[in-house]
């Protein structure tokens, strides 16, 4: 594994607040779509943009105004300045939620790096962007209202210059605080305010280029979303008495690596418009009566497939081809809500999407085809009976019911479009990542009709997908 961390000097630790003068939400209490993230991991992302500036161009103008610019979004972005509150006990008076207090911040850090510059698609290692993104800070625990709490930060920043060459953003968040699509909101108002902070009155009114810069003034309104089944106790019954510890354990992220993720490599492929279209025409040929089939779905049936591919093919005899694999992705509940929440609505508001299939079928002649029906089905079953419908199941699936189970999501989405919305005033960001997911999907850097397809698996199974993927995709017929 390559050892970055020498090459990576701090230049400043500092800590960021919304201006004292409003805070549009003090404390959000957190409903069943935030609780069924309160203890996954925290999510790394890098947007790497060109900057043919000096360190020293970046401590005296590039520093100030990104402090200046970050202060102004979190005005209206106030949570990712508060902290996770959660009780000790499920059966506690005290609610989970993000409070903001005045004086809440968000922890910075401004770092230099002399190493190259390593961002392309090629196969590296997995490790490689892990020092440019922070660290969250560890909890904490304080009694609130006599009873011991965990009050954990759920975001943080590092901002690394590359003397001469780029620069690079790098975020971490906690995934009960925010989905992607808040995070993608907020990214685009703080990059739209550095561009323009100069141009910013004495009162920091930010509202009259809101909307020519297509970024949104996030909503906090909770009040009509419906629990009917009571979701919120099902998720907290599953947690159980010792989430606190979990929190405690989880949101800090020690920096030591575990021996498996050191022989770990990443790498990002491409499927073009063309390729893709290919692929839902053949899934369609195969199932003429398939309920419901998309790019999405008929992109993610191809990985699934590869992946599986992979795994038989590494594994030989070891691998049960008769297990039952499972994909998820999810699903943007705001438009399909009854009634609809805004598409400003902070927060988490996915449902969750799973398909299951063997490997034998996976890996089969229809393994494709198989694989979109199962997938378009979690899908089209969302949208003919509402996107809550199967959640009741979801708190069996966090209590482990398919432990021992193969099982992969993918994040991100490609209606986010970080390479043409997210511009610091440096241009067009050089690439976008996630840091530590093992399969992520994204709009492509040069196509809008692209799609890029983040992986991170053993270097010898990378070396068996590489080349299931590519002779998969060479045998289409685009």
């Amino acid at each position: 594994m390559v050892d970055r961390s020498s090459t990576v000097k701090v230049l400043e630790q500092c800590r960021i607040s919304p201006p004292a003068d409003s805070v549009p939400v003090a404390t959000l209490p957190l409903n069943f779509f935030d609780l069924q993230w309160l203890i996954f991991h925290p999510l790394g992302r890098v947007i790497l943009y060109n900057f043919p500036h000096s360190t020293s161009h970046f401590i005296q103008h590039t520093v100030p105004n990104l402090k200046t610019s970050l202060s102004l979004a979190l005005k209206h972005f106030t949570p990712l300045a508060g902290n996770l509150i959660v009780p000790s006990g499920t059966d506690s008076n005290t609610d989970y939620v993000i409070r903001y207090l005045d004086g809440d911040s968000v922890s910075v850090t401004f770092a230099e790096c002399t190493d190259d510059i390593d961002y392309g698609n090629h196969v590296r290692d997995a490790n490689i962007l892990s020092t440019f993104v922070p660290q969250l800070p560890s909890a904490t625990n304080v009694d609130i209202s006599g009873e011991k709490c965990s009050v954990a930060p759920v975001f943080a920043i590092q901002v690394t210059v590359f003397p001469g060459r780029a620069i690079c953003i790098g975020i971490k968040s906690a995934h009960t605080v925010a989905d992607g699509s808040s995070l993608f909101n907020f990214a685009r108002a703080w990059a739209s305010i550095t561009k323009n902070v100069n141009l910013l009155d004495t009162k920091n009114n930010i509202s009259d280029f809101v909307t020519s810069e297509g970024f949104e003034i996030p909503s906090y309104d909770r009040s009509s979303i419906q629990d009917p089944c009571d979701l919120v106790t099902m998720f907290l019954e599953v947690l159980g008495p010792g989430v606190t510890k979990q929190v405690e354990k989880l949101l800090p992220q020690k920096e030591s690596v575990d021996d498996s993720s050191k022989h770990k490599v990443k790498a990002t492929f491409t499927i073009t418009e063309a390729q893709i279209k290919s692929l839902k025409s053949m899934i369609s040929t195969e199932r003429p009566t398939l309920a419901y089939l998309s790019s999405f779905t008929a992109v993610c049936a191809y990985i699934w497939t590869c992946l599986a591919k992979t795994r038989a093919t590494v594994w030989g005899e070891e691998h049960n081809l008769d297990e039952c694999q499972h994909f998820s992705f999810s699903m943007d509940c705001r438009a399909r809500l009854d009634p609809p929440l805004p598409a400003s609505y902070f927060g988490n508001c996915l449902a969750p999407c799973l398909g299951a299939q063997t490997g034998r079928v996976l890996v089969g002649d229809e393994g494709l085809a198989a694989a979109a029906e199962v997938l378009g089905n979690s899908v089209s079953v969302k949208l003919e009976k509402g996107p809550l419908h199967g959640l009741d199941k979801l708190p069996d699936a966090l209590a482990g019911t398919m432990k021992g189970e193969w099982i992969i999501g993918i994040a991100g989405s490609p209606k986010l479009d970080y390479y043409n919305n997210i511009d610091f005033g440096w241009g067009k960001p050089l690439k976008f990542e996630f840091v530590e997911e093992p399969l992520s999907i994204s709009r492509c850097k040069d196509s809008n009709a692209d799609l890029e397809i983040g992986i991170v698996l053993p270097k010898n199974e990378m070396d068996v997908f590489s080349t299931i993927f590519a002779r998969g995709l060479q045998n289409l017929h685009c």
